[in-house]
């Protein structure tokens, strides 16, 4: 045993930079079989040496450090300033004292990127939607499982919808599991609390069904939009010429002209005080062609 601890010393001794001092370390403690045990309580929770680590949302068992950084500090001592550990097999949950590498910032952040690198696919690579099966060009970051957000909430939703059979068409659709549906659309559930209602479209004539609590007058979104786009004949109110606009137009006025001068309108008045005639807004109170003939007014009072 003496002999075994002296050369342990003299290899120690011997060491000149942190790479040389962690190979040292792994090979000393796999002779001495010395390794730290780490208890899974659950998958998001794990125990070592009394200490308790929870799974954040970057995948690492954090505590007040890192779980890697704490074996690694527990094993070879604080780490030196601008040096990171890294897992050698890029492995979050794998850290096991053998598994760790003490490596300097840059060198930390070039493996990763490297790795990232070979793992990017080329530019407008064809990929096939897990959900809809729909082939789609995305990328090469991110995710490249789902043509769309609405896949994507599909997937991770799926556990939480259910099929069900509506009770007016007999058609299958897809709802919430929580939610008492009965009914496939708005249309069959007015159906089923006979709450409908025929009207007349105002642009084509046609009758159409619709719930009798709701606001909708035309059969169509075409129908409205011909609704808006028709135009009729109104009468300028400032110069009294006749112009074509929409019928859901607030527009009063033929031109730009016509309303500021309906603006600036003014009218005559008649000073009080000395007959004087001025002009003045149609909505302004002035009453007194000048200050002076005001104040004498108010002087008069």
């Amino acid at each position: 045993m003496k002999h075994k601890e002296k050369l342990f010393k003299l290899l120690r001794e011997c060491v000149e930079t942190p790479q040389e001092s962690f190979a040292v370390e792994e090979m000393i403690r796999k002779v001495e079989g010395d390794m730290l045990p780490i208890e899974t309580v659950s998958d998001t929770r794990k125990r070592c040496n009394g200490f308790t680590f929870h799974k954040n949302n970057h995948g690492r068992f954090v505590g007040s450090i890192g779980l890697h950084r704490f074996i690694w500090t527990y094993f070879n001592g604080e780490i030196p300033d601008g040096y990171e550990i890294h897992h050698r097999d890029f492995d979050k949950n794998n850290n096991d004292i053998s598994n760790l590498e003490l490596v300097t910032k840059d060198e930390h952040q070039k493996i990763h990127a490297a790795v990232k690198k070979n793992r990017c696919f080329p530019k407008n690579t064809s990929f096939v939607c897990v959900v809809c099966g729909k082939e789609f060009q995305a990328v090469n970051r991110g995710n490249n499982t789902y043509c769309s957000s609405k896949c994507r909430h599909t997937a991770n939703h799926e556990h939480d919808r259910v099929e069900k059979i509506c009770l007016v068409c007999g058609k299958v659709f897809l709802t919430d599991k929580y939610k008492d549906a009965k009914c496939c659309s708005k249309k069959c559930a007015g159906k089923i609390l006979e709450n409908q209602e025929t009207r007349i479209c105002p642009t084509c004539g046609k009758e159409f069904s619709t719930c009798a609590s709701g606001v909708r007058k035309f059969c169509s979104m075409q129908c409205f939009v011909k609704s808006i786009q028709k135009s009729e004949t109104r009468q300028c109110l400032y110069c009294g010429k006749e112009f074509s606009t929409f019928i859901n137009s607030p527009q009063k006025f033929c031109s730009r002209e016509c309303f500021y001068n309906s603006r600036h309108k003014r009218e005559n008045k008649i000073c009080p005080i000395c007959g004087k005639s001025f002009t003045a807004y149609p909505s302004n109170e002035r009453t007194y062609c000048s200050r002076e003939c005001y104040a004498v007014s108010r002087r008069k009072k």
